[in-house]
């Protein structure tokens, strides 16, 4: 096993005693759970580990769980999401955000393997008191997927897949999709089902393009709000302010859907989740002042309940 070198640079002003998205913290009974990949390296499983730094050694903590990461799992049981040629060169925690510094052997990662295993690192540091999020870096540069920093994470940043025979899982969100009119927007709660760990504001973006009959609501009249057309290139969660990147096919807006009602749909949707608060639209990488009839689309945008309909319905 290589030797994981740690240079500490502690910025720390208060250890909070709250975790990372109801992930449950560990720190006063000294038990934490620690997230490897399964066997199949399909989803991840969770092993309960006791703690031998004292409480208010955040710095003792968080090397005991990187090494637990790196070495924990016997072979048979699962995979050490940090892998034996991966070294943890340094980790710095400041105003509750833990930044990583992995060496350039983490680009060797991709696909469900690179997801999974920055999900298990993700939700098992966040449950240490005083770090609401993570970030990575390589070397000494952010994170990249698909040419975008990958940026802020916390545990909503990922769905769980955490049954090792694939028993599918069910989480509830709330979407919105335009009225019969295409001038209103109906508040509609569902269950997501899944069974990987996936970027959940994406998953949610793919079912807003997908239209109402995605999500097997029995709510009737409902529109889709998003060209059935468009990709999504890219999203990604920093400061929390999720940047949405999708294709050119999201300019040709649907007639019976007003410009503002498709935004809305989108932001409404992505800032009920717990680490965005707003929401920045691109266009092939590129940002554009209008969309439609609506004019500073370049600009974050809020979430807008005075465009919903008084009454919500629930999907089934």
């Amino acid at each position: 096993m290589r030797r994981i070198m740690y240079k500490m640079l502690i910025v720390v002003s208060a250890l909070f005693l709250v975790s990372c998205s109801g992930e449950s913290d560990g720190t006063e009974a000294g038990l934490y759970q620690i997230y490897y990949m399964d066997t199949e390296g399909t989803g991840l499983i969770k092993q309960d580990y006791g703690i031998r730094s004292q409480a208010q050694d955040t710095v003792g903590i968080l090397s005991e769980l990187l090494e637990q990461l790196h070495t924990g799992v016997r072979e048979g049981v699962g995979q050490n999401p940090i892998a034996p040629e991966l070294e943890v060169l340094d980790f710095q925690i400041k105003e509750a955000k833990l930044s990583v510094y992995f060496s350039a052997s983490y680009n060797n990662k991709s696909g469900l393997e690179e997801i999974l295993s920055r999900a298990a690192i993700v939700k098992t540091l966040c449950q240490v008191s005083g770090v609401d999020y993570v970030e990575f870096y390589v070397e000494d540069q952010p994170l990249m997927l698909s040419g975008k920093a990958v940026g802020l994470m916390n545990s909503d940043s990922f769905i769980d897949s955490l049954n090792e025979r694939n028993i599918e899982q069910r989480k509830q969100v709330t979407m919105y999709f335009p009225d019969s009119t295409g001038q209103r927007l109906v508040e509609v709660y569902t269950e997501i089902t899944y069974d990987a760990a996936r970027p959940l504001a994406r998953l949610l973006m793919e079912k807003l393009i997908a239209g109402p009959e995605s999500i097997h609501t029995d709510i009737s009249g409902l529109l889709p709000a998003v060209p059935s057309n468009t990709v999504v290139n890219s999203i990604t969660i920093r400061d929390n302010i999720c940047y949405v990147d999708v294709s050119r096919e999201f300019l040709e807006l649907l007639p019976e859907v007003k410009s503002d009602i498709v935004i809305y749909s989108i932001v409404n949707t992505l800032c009920g989740l717990s680490n965005v608060s707003r929401v920045q639209f691109s266009v092939e990488g590129e940002q554009q002042e209008k969309y439609g009839e609506t004019t500073g689309f370049n600009a974050p945008f809020e979430r807008n309940l005075d465009l919903v309909m008084a009454e919500s319905g629930t999907a089934g």
